[in-house]
């Protein structure tokens, strides 16, 4: 209860270890997310005891723009570039006027 009013604590989620896929990062283990991976991979970088990062360009440190970093390396405790990833990319078809309706 707090100021007469009944209020329900949640306490945070924690995690012995989390393994997050970024899109670029240093090997001091700042990180870059793109996309949909910054809706959790955040998150449970700073929720885990012990971070392990995936990246698929791994660049030398002061190479990333400071502005763009997404995680700091203090929350990452192990940082690898990954391998042989497929960019899955849909393409739009369309068809011609002459095969259309009307």
């Amino acid at each position: 209860e707090f100021n007469g009013k009944m209020h329900l604590l949640e306490h945070a989620f924690e995690a012995d270890f989390s393994f997050v896929k970024a899109w670029k990062g240093d090997a001091a283990g700042n990180l870059i997310f793109k996309g949909t991976a910054r809706n959790f991979n955040p998150n449970m970088c700073g929720a885990a005891k012990i971070t392990v990062a995936e990246v698929e360009e791994l660049v030398p440190v002061g190479t990333l723009d400071p502005n763009q970093i997404h995680i700091p390396g203090i929350f990452v405790q192990r940082i690898f570039q990954g391998t042989d990833y497929q960019k899955r990319i849909e393409q739009r078809t369309v068809r011609s006027k002459q095969h259309g309706a009307g």
